[in-house]
């Protein structure tokens, strides 16, 4: 798809702002499995909520839900009907970035089926050999067989509330004699850039080099997604161009 396009710099295969955010993507989608645009609500609670918009992302975003964390998913590229496989991607960027939101669930909710994530990316390296890597917020350790490579996806969380301890700075962290594992729980869900080091992994699992990626393929039971991009070094957030930053 991109494998005869000159590649440099950024190249972006999902936006939700734009005007056909999923042209490039199947939708895979089973049971009850749903998927829309909507408007960010990461600071709030549902659409009457109170939202702080300088948090939120500008913008719409895809929400996908679903109880079949298997059989719902999307993937990229699409496949065309007169073809007998999926083409390739055929991107030679080295670092896939996503940004994504997972939304709170009640404890009522978590009891009955937790919230995950994944994401695998289906790569070639110069052994002219597929390799997959599966990154997921139910994997709790990396394991490196020959055809795929799985590890865990650890998403970050936010405050709740600023409490008078997190303003002071302590010099180790067991000298803070407010720590307790009760600040853990006290936070909510926020937006996460993850970053996936392709060609660094590729060297560290396998010992080749990264040709190119060929697919990457989502599932989620309940997440929103804003943008899915390649790049050709790892970059902070206020390093991007404006079309790529979260928030603008």
């Amino acid at each position: 798809m991109f494998r005869n396009t000159f590649q440099s710099g950024f190249i972006s295969i999902l936006y939700a702002s734009g005007s056909y955010p999923l042209q490039l993507w199947d939708i895979h989608l089973e049971d009850d499995g749903q998927m829309r645009l909507i408007k960010d609500t990461s600071d709030g609670d549902g659409d009457d909520a109170n939202l702080d918009e300088s948090n939120n992302v500008s913008g719409p975003v895809i929400e996908m839900k679903c109880s079949n964390l298997s059989q719902n998913y999307i993937i990229c590229p699409f496949k065309l009907e007169s073809s007998p496989e999926r083409s390739s991607l055929g991107i030679t960027l080295p670092i896939l970035y996503l940004t994504l939101y997972m939304p709170e669930r009640t404890k009522q909710q978590q009891q009955q089926q937790m919230n995950h994530f994944s994401v695998e990316v289906t790569i070639l390296d110069d052994k002219q050999t597929t390799r997959r890597f599966r990154c997921s917020t139910f994997q709790s350790t990396t394991s490196v067989k020959a055809d795929i490579c799985t590890f865990p996806l650890r998403l970050t969380q936010r405050p709740r509330r600023l409490i008078r301890e997190q303003l002071l700075l302590y010099p180790f962290e067991h000298d803070n004699p407010h720590q307790s594992n009760e600040q853990e729980d006290d936070c909510e869900p926020c937006w996460n850039r993850v970053c996936i080091p392709l060609a660094e992994y590729t060297h560290k699992a396998y010992g080749t080099k990264l040709l190119e990626t060929k697919h990457i393929q989502i599932h989620g039971r309940h997440f929103h997604l804003n943008r899915v991009y390649f790049a050709e070094k790892q970059v902070s957030e206020d390093e991007l161009p404006q079309e790529l930053r979260l928030f603008q």
